[in-house]
């Protein structure tokens, strides 16, 4: 494989890997907004719309049932867009 290869997978895999952790952050901080939405949609969300909410969020809010920290930092974000929506 040439020079000019490898830099060029170098930069493809580079590229991966910080779109994969922008992916792994929206993920993280999209969870604040969407329980403030899902929190203020009484009514207006299926059943099936809440189940896939949960299932999809359930990895984040799995370490608040271990970690006393961890549940204040989650309560204290959702809390925060609890406010701004």
């Amino acid at each position: 494989m040439s020079a000019h290869q490898q830099t060029k997978v170098i930069s493809i895999l580079r590229s991966l890997c910080c779109m994969l952790g922008l992916f792994i952050l929206i993920y993280v901080l999209s969870v604040g907004p969407v329980i403030a939405i899902f929190s203020y949609s009484n009514g207006y969300m299926s059943p099936e719309q809440i189940r896939l909410v949960n299932f999809l969020y359930a990895p984040l809010s799995w370490p608040t049932e271990c970690s006393a920290s961890y549940r204040s930092l989650f309560q204290s974000y959702v809390d925060l867009w609890l406010r701004l929506i």
